[in-house]
């Protein structure tokens, strides 16, 4: 995992403590209907599996949201269940440091600005964005929560003197906190902590005429330029990030060397395409049972319900090729899994609805008394099972509007231990496709 394991390795080769600030902690967490106990369960992720070993290795401390808010903020976070195999496993509750927030404050943080704003923004989607001040000053108050509680995690390091080499690493990740490094930075000056500051953006960086459509676009610049070091998944991410940076704050910049200079400091921006376990993948594919029971050649599709991956548009591409070449009617047949996602959200409530109605359309169109054309699957599927239907499918559609560091095309790509192995098709617009050869 290249764009995660960049800044990892540097904590690993060093002696020195990482503090990993994100969105949401690395395990998700339920209360149990009949106990009524906090119950810790597995998370999955390339940022999981690739830092929280990282993490724990170096007796470091990661500081998140747990996922659903407690009525007691001082409610103790359970450690992991004994059987636990998970990469969060050896991660102890006292190295956790959870985020309490308003639940009407972190809605209107979460779904108003960072998904109703960032997210159609930053995939250079601005008609699907909405530009709201109060969901902006939200976005300023959960930010500044965040850096309180890493500076806290400062503190706890520096008290507990577990490492004596170089200063911490604080490592804070994605469009959701892109102003607390600025906070960070100066509250471990006050309270003369030293730290290394770093970012990573798992989303595009869009360009600068996409970019200044945001009314507050020089303080999400200023937040960002508070780190020592910032990754994008490609480089022209990071092409478009400086860009930004000389035009809307007159930053001196060094776009072959990828450096900002603000305010003295001097900022490196890095491309750090993240990748896949590919070693475990293969294995997956060598051990996961068959699962495709057909005759049919199996394209497959595996995305996240979202605006961003064109499904409604790959279904369409789909209904033409059977109308416009129909020897293939009975011959092929398309897999599409999609995994929930914010659902409680009405546009992608819409979404799913669009595509339950589009998937009924089609197969009832098409159907024959021995064959449908779409295999429709909503819900999450094992890693396993994955890797089944990965290895065994003739096609995989990797075709999404705009995306950034799509690994699904990765992981097809190790799991193709047949001869002749599958055909990948991949968008111009998956920035995946940069890095799966």
């Amino acid at each position: 995992m290249s764009g995660t394991n960049s800044v990892s390795r540097s904590a690993c080769n060093s002696k020195c403590s990482m503090i990993v600030v994100s969105n949401r902690l690395p395990f998700i967490l339920r209360r149990n209907e009949k106990t009524g106990e906090l119950e810790r369960k597995a998370s999955a992720g390339g940022l999981v599996t690739a830092v929280a070993p990282v993490v724990i290795r170096g007796n470091g401390i990661w500081v998140g949201w747990p996922g659903i808010h407690l009525d007691d903020p001082n409610e103790k976070i359970p450690e992991s269940d004994p059987n636990d195999k998970a990469p969060t496993a050896g991660l102890l509750s006292k190295k956790i440091v959870p985020i309490h927030a308003e639940p009407k404050l972190f809605d209107s943080y979460y779904n108003g600005c960072c998904n109703g704003t960032f997210w159609p923004l930053f995939h250079s989607m601005p008609d699907r964005a909405t530009f709201i001040a109060d969901h902006w000053k939200a976005y300023i108050k959960i930010n500044q929560e965040f850096a309180e509680k890493t500076v806290h995690a400062l503190h706890l390091l520096k008290e507990s003197n577990e490492k004596n080499g170089s200063p911490p690493i604080v490592w804070v990740h994605d469009y959701h906190l892109m102003l607390a490094a600025n906070w960070i930075r100066q509250r471990a000056e006050e309270d003369d902590i030293n730290c290394k500051l770093a970012f990573f953006l798992h989303i595009p960086f869009p360009p600068w005429d996409i970019f200044r459509l945001f009314p507050w676009s020089d303080e999400i610049l200023q937040g960002i330029l508070g780190c020592d070091m910032v990754g994008f998944h490609i480089t022209d991410y990071c092409l478009n990030f400086i860009d930004c940076c000389q035009r809307n704050l007159g930053c001196r910049v060094d776009r072959k060397n990828l450096l900002v200079e603000l305010g003295g400091r001097t900022i490196c921006v890095r491309p750090l395409p993240i990748g896949v376990p590919y070693d475990r993948f293969v294995q997956l594919a060598q051990n996961a049972k068959p699962v495709l029971s057909t005759s049919q050649k199996v394209i497959l599709g595996v995305d996240r319900l979202d605006y961003t991956k064109g499904l409604v548009h790959r279904l369409k591409a789909f209904e033409r090729l059977l109308q416009k070449y129909p020897e293939h009617i009975e011959k092929v047949v398309l897999l599409q899994i999609s995994v929930p996602s914010r659902t409680d959200v009405k546009e992608y409530q819409d979404l799913k609805e669009e595509m339950d109605q589009l998937v009924g359309r089609i197969n009832g169109r098409f159907t024959t008394p021995n064959w449908s054309p779409i295999r429709y699957i909503y819900g999450c599927i094992g890693q396993d099972e994955l890797a089944a239907f990965y290895r065994d499918a003739a096609v995989a559609l990797v075709t999404p509007l705009r995306d950034g560091m799509n690994l699904v095309a990765k992981e097809f790509v190790a799991c193709q231990i047949n001869n002749p192995p599958g055909v990948l098709i991949v968008s111009p617009f998956a920035e995946g496709r940069v890095c799966v050869w």
